[in-house]
């Protein structure tokens, strides 16, 4: 069964797509889906429906939300940032945890791409586990990031055109945001952490990944790599081979840590 959610976040409601599993319990651990930059719960080839309705059909319930301007959310394009990214994680954590259902203490969170960074920015939240898809770990550092100056100058904004056809405006806020919410306290988070990594991702470097992975001197840091997975595992194209290869070993780690 999957319904949909609205979630309050101060002045805004944040779009939540939660998928139950059949076989009923008295409470479920639960994991939050977090989509990457400026895509939304339902995008990306459907990447994180499937991950939701595999999880499901491990027993676990499986959140999806549309991040600020996103998808179903109608918060304007101008907070879009990291800021207000990871106030409305904050907010459907927390209602996940509310939900008589979900066993508040086994909450855990998944994020892609730039949610993936959500995640772990995220990290001071009580999650049972974290789990980022090519995710923008480097936490600590800035993210370098193409945007053409003169469209600021001229314009304030910049327009940004999609892998998937899309024009999306993206205001100075977006950029300054990169920086200002840099972390380490992922270096201090001591449950369970998975890095899934494809290794043939041209959008997103698999160094930051390979970097942390190698670098974070962390014993609760494990990989998953993908051979010649692209940045959505290829759930883009709509060949699932690689998204499923993901699926196969990712879900059954998630039900056992979580």
């Amino acid at each position: 069964m999957e319904k949909l959610a609205f979630v309050k976040c101060e002045d805004h409601e944040v779009p939540m797509n939660i998928v139950y599993p059949d076989e009923p319990k008295d409470k479920y651990p639960c994991m939050l889906l977090v989509h990457g930059f400026l895509s939304c719960k339902n995008g990306d080839g459907f990447m994180l429906k499937l991950i939701s309705e595999a999880l499901a059909r491990s027993g676990i319930v499986a959140a999806r939300i549309d991040l600020v301007s996103m998808g179903e959310n109608l918060y304007s394009r101008e907070n879009y940032g990291l800021q207000v990214m990871l106030k409305e994680t904050r907010a459907a954590f927390e209602y996940l945890q509310d939900q008589p259902e979900i066993d508040e203490n086994r909450v855990g969170l998944l994020g892609h791409s730039l949610g993936g960074r959500v995640i772990f920015l995220s990290s001071r939240l009580p999650s049972r586990l974290l789990v980022s898809l090519n995710g923008a770990v480097n936490v600590d550092e800035n993210l370098p990031m193409k945007y053409s100056q003169e469209d600021f100058d001229r314009l304030g904004y910049t327009i940004n055109r999609t892998s998937d056809g899309r024009v999306e405006l993206l205001y100075p806020r977006f950029f300054e945001e990169m920086r200002t919410t840099l972390s380490r306290d992922i270096y201090d988070y001591r449950n369970p952490i998975m890095v899934c990594v494809g290794t043939g991702d041209p959008t997103l470097d698999p160094n930051v990944s390979y970097n942390f992975i190698n670098n974070c001197h962390m014993d609760n840091v494990e990989h998953i790599f993908i051979e010649g997975a692209n940045h959505t595992f290829h759930a883009k194209t709509r060949d699932y081979t690689l998204l499923n290869q993901l699926i196969d070993r990712l879900v059954p780690w998630i039900a056992e840590k979580i």
